[in-house]
């Protein structure tokens, strides 16, 4: 009996040993994982960088095409490039396809096109007018290619409408109807497809077998090298754990898609947000906010409504314990610069009883009037730093709030169009460059109101660093900035970087950099303590 007990005892230390041993292991390959995402974030430039380079060589062969044939393959090369990217630049290059397709005779690439155009607008929540694209070819002879795509198109069309309905008999027939297109989807799809692994994922799903898809996609995700499939199969792999009850395994496949998402570079993707709200819950305030922050920038830079719908859903919930968490770190440091105050002023009295010395009291005194102006400064520069983060956070998401809405009113007036006036009154419009004017000025006003309102005086201190005859006054008004004052503002808040400064003004990084060097030309003393006395303007 003792033996018994013994042995038993012992299997249990040894699981118990094991466990813990893999839970370590799991928790080192989440903080790599979090590390490699992290580093990813910080070389978004030269990504983003190498994808513009890109464009840009498929765009020049425009010039060299020639046939019909050609200038539609490179329309479709563009509309693979914006696929998620840019989804309006992918929409814009599926109508050129369709256009070109049209004109010019090339019969069968007309479903091709108009799929492409479908696609993109399931992704913009425009299921209307996606149906209407399928439609166009519902009795069309469809090529064996193109039955898959207009069987996932169906699906995925549906998953979105069954997302949104709010009537449960109506949310269940299009539940009915996505399962439906699923099934003959996958019956379509050849064995050695990817894409038959992802609806046979779905279809465990609908099953509650999310267990049997984990090891499937495990598997296939071995076999990959292509890093935009490794970056879908990860999110796939994530969301089967998810649904299987497993966050911890879910996050570290969340943080390797939403790596490789980054790397490749795409804007349209929902690892990266998923991620931060499973950190949010987790207790990782400060990732969570810059995850979440990266991932509502990239969705409104490629237009993804319903991601940008999904994560302003959550955002106000993580901006919210951010802002909480900075101001206990605030708390934190305003104590314990009043600690080191007092152990200043302990030590000051200290020596002051051993030391007799006048000379060397003095001396010390006018030390610690040094370090306290320098804890002050500190602490007033500190201060009006989180008054400037506060304030464009708030500016920031009641801008995104009034944003959402204005797009809807926007895509109901289109809507309107199109069914009063018909598709050529809709394209004029979309080719009219006044909506997104209108949207950028309304942007500036409220950039430079909330900058004057934390830097009333601005303009006439930075005047005050110019030489008299080149000193600017405000645009019109008294709250409105010009251009060049934009740029010294966005100094002033400690965006340094031509590049960043350009893309938010809309101007390029020569006009920039000129505008630059023309201020500092026309600096009263040094040209080259311009910038630096700018930053001292409070």
């Amino acid at each position: 009996m003792l033996k018994l007990i013994t042995r038993r005892l012992t299997i249990a230390l040894i699981a118990s040993s094991a466990l813990i041993s893999c839970s370590h292991s799991q928790d080192k390959e989440l903080r790599n994982a979090l590390n490699g995402l992290d580093k990813a974030i910080d070389s978004r430039e030269l990504y983003e960088q190498k994808k513009q380079e890109r464009l840009q060589e498929i765009k020049s062969g425009l010039k060299e095409a020639g046939t019909t044939v050609n200038i539609y393959a490179i329309y479709d090369r563009l509309y693979e490039e914006y696929y998620q990217y840019n989804i309006d630049s992918a929409i814009f290059y599926a109508n050129l396809k369709l256009k070109t397709a049209q004109t010019k005779g090339l019969e069968a690439s007309l479903n091709d096109a108009l799929l492409d155009i479908a696609d993109r607008y399931i992704l913009s929540g425009m299921y209307m007018e996606s149906s209407a694209a399928l439609e166009l070819i519902r009795n069309r002879p469809l090529s064996w290619v193109e039955i898959p795509r207009q069987l996932h198109l169906y699906h995925a069309m549906y998953e979105g409408l069954e997302s949104q309905a709010d009537d449960p008999e109506l949310r269940e027939l299009y539940k009915e109807k996505k399962e439906d297109y699923c099934r003959q989807l996958y019956d379509k799809l050849g064995d050695d497809d990817v894409a038959k692994l992802f609806v046979h994922a779905e279809i465990l799903h609908s099953e509650n077998r999310s267990n049997e898809a984990v090891k499937e996609l495990l598997d296939a995700y071995e076999k990959k090298d292509d890093i935009h499939t490794k970056a879908i199969l990860a999110y796939s792999i994530a969301k089967a754990y998810r649904l299987s009850g497993q966050n911890e395994p879910a996050m570290l496949w969340l943080a390797r898609s939403a790596k490789n998402d980054i790397s490749t570079p795409v804007h349209e993707y929902r690892a990266l947000g998923e991620l931060a709200a499973l950190l949010y819950e987790r207790g990782d305030i400060k990732r969570a906010y810059k995850y979440i922050t990266c991932s509502l920038n990239d969705a409104i830079q490629a237009n993804a409504r319903i991601n940008i719908q999904y994560l302003n859903e959550i955002l106000p919930f993580i901006a919210a314990s951010n802002t909480a968490l900075m101001r206990r770190n605030n708390r934190i440091l305003l104590i314990l610069v009043a600690v080191s105050l007092l152990v200043i002023l302990l030590i000051c009295i200290v020596a002051g009883i051993v030391i007799s010395d006048r000379k060397r009291i003095a001396t010390a005194e006018a030390n610690l009037r040094k370090a306290n102006e320098r804890l002050e400064r500190y602490i007033a520069k500190l201060q009006e730093t989180n008054n400037i983060k506060e304030t464009y956070i708030g500016q920031y998401m009641d801008f995104c709030s009034d944003y959402i809405g204005r797009l809807d009113k926007y895509r109901l007036a289109l809507s309107r169009t199109l069914k009063s006036e018909g598709v050529e009154e809709v394209r004029k419009e979309l080719r009219s460059t006044d909506y997104v004017k209108a949207e950028l000025e309304e942007f500036y006003t409220r950039f430079d109101k909330t900058f004057l309102s934390l830097f009333p005086t601005f303009v006439e201190q930075l005047n005050e660093l110019l030489q008299p005859d080149k000193r600017i006054a405000l645009k019109s008004g008294d709250d409105e900035l010009t251009t060049e004052l934009r740029v010294y503002a966005l100094l002033r808040l400690g965006v340094q970087d031509s590049v960043k400064i350009a893309e938010f003004l809309r101007r390029s990084v020569t006009t920039v950099y000129n505008y630059r060097v023309k201020m500092r030309n026309a600096a009263l003393n040094s040209r080259e303590d311009l910038e630096k006395q700018i930053m001292k303007i409070r």
